[in-house]
């Protein structure tokens, strides 16, 4: 559902409030991590946009799940969007939202997984040297998954570059079954 008006209207209005409130980085990396969150589970969604639950229940859960958790504004917005039966669009909004953003400051957002998380000085530093080479300002957030055993997969914009331990062994296995 790539720039579906009703969906950059909300990611817009998002990043405008975020923004007057000085907080638009913030938003983002909350944001990166709930959409992280709806995807490792989709019951969570589900429940979200199922027209059988009434509005007060699943406003009474978000708050219990997300209040203090995240900026008011993130949980503003998701309660906005499933009072209005627009739940099934928080994934739609989060990347107009990055996409808004990345664009509001000349950046462009990357993704590294590692198997372990990365340390702040590691993590500035591969940011600089994508930046370097990209010639963009990458902001860099990071993700950890175990299966890649090793390594890193790094994704800036629609580029992905995967050095992970995983696929050097699939490719081995690979050239051994031949």
């Amino acid at each position: 559902m790539p720039h579906d008006p009703i969906n950059t209207a909300y990611a817009r209005a998002l990043l405008e409030m975020a923004q007057a409130e000085g907080v638009a980085s913030r938003v983002e990396e909350e944001l990166f991590r709930l959409r992280e969150l709806l995807k490792k589970n989709p019951d969570l969604l589900e429940f979200l946009k199922d027209p059988n639950v009434k509005h007060e229940g699943k406003r009474k859960a978000l708050s219990d799940l997300f209040q203090g958790r995240v900026h008011p504004l993130v949980l503003d917005t998701l309660i906005t969007l499933s009072d209005l039966d627009r739940a099934g669009r928080v994934l739609h909004v989060i990347e107009e939202f990055s996409a808004a953003a990345a664009a509001a400051t000349q950046k462009v957002s990357g993704e590294v997984t590692t198997a372990i998380p990365l340390d702040d000085p590691t993590l500035n530093r591969l940011a600089a040297e994508l930046s370097r080479i990209t010639g963009k300002n990458v902001q860099l957030f990071q993700k950890v998954d175990p299966s890649i055993l090793g390594g890193a997969i790094i994704q800036v914009g629609e580029q992905i570059i995967d050095g992970s331990l995983r696929r050097k062994l699939d490719q081995i296995k690979e050239r051994l079954a031949q």
